[in-house]
C-alpha cells in the first residue's frame, strides 16, 4: 500500500468511517465523542485516502482505551503523538484498496487540536475554493516531499494556519 500518492475522494470515504466508528463503539464501553476528519471528511477533496478518526475523551480515559484500542488492532504510535493527542494507525480492509490505513487521534475535546481538527474541515466544507487550493497544495506537497512524511507536514503547514486564523 503505497502512503504518499494523491487519490481522488471516493464516496465509499464516509461509509468506511460509520463503519469503523460503530466497531469502536462496539468494543469502547466509555461515551466518546467521533468524528471523521482529515481529507477523506470532506466532500470532492481527495488526498492519501487515509480515513482519518478523531475521538473526543476525558484524560483521565487515556489508558484504558488505548488499550482497548490496541485490541482492536490500532498500533499505538508515541513518536506521532503529541502533549494533547495520542496516535494510532490500523491497516483494515477495504473493498476499493483492498487494505487501507485508518489514523486515528485519541484527544479530549476542550484540547486545541479537537477544536482544530474539526474548524480545518468545517472550514474546507464551508468554503470550495480554499478547498481547491489545498487540493492543489497537497498534489504539490506529495511530489516535493517524495515519500518523507515530514516533509510533507511540513509543506502543509502554512495553510493550517491560514486557515485556522479564519476560525
Amino acid at each position: 500500500m503505497e502512503k504518499y500518492l494523491f487519490r481522488p475522494y471516493s464516496p465509499i470515504f464516509p461509509e468506511l468511517f460509520e463503519k469503523e466508528k460503530q466497531r469502536i463503539i462496539a468494543h469502547i464501553k466509555t461515551k466518546l465523542l467521533i468524528e471523521h476528519v482529515g481529507s477523506t471528511a470532506v466532500p470532492n477533496l481527495g488526498g492519501k485516502g487515509i480515513i482519518d478518526i478523531a475521538i473526543g475523551v476525558d484524560q483521565k480515559e487515556f489508558d484504558l482505551i488505548t488499550k482497548q484500542l490496541q485490541e482492536l488492532g490500532y498500533e499505538f504510535r508515541p513518536m506521532h503523538s503529541t502533549v494533547e493527542r495520542l496516535f494510532f494507525r490500523a491497516d483494515l480492509p477495504d473493498p476499493e484498496e483492498g487494505t487501507r490505513r485508518y489514523h486515528l487521534y485519541l484527544t479530549y475535546p476542550q484540547s486545541k487540536e479537537w477544536k482544530d481538527f474539526l474548524s480545518f474541515r468545517d472550514y474546507l466544507k464551508q468554503h470550495l475554493e480554499e478547498m481547491k487550493h489545498y487540493a492543489e497544495l497537497k498534489k504539490k506537497a506529495l511530489e516535493e516531499a517524495k515519500g518523507d512524511g515530514e516533509k510533507y507536514r511540513k509543506f502543509k503547514e502554512s495553510i493550517f494556519a491560514k486557515i485556522l486564523k479564519f476560525e
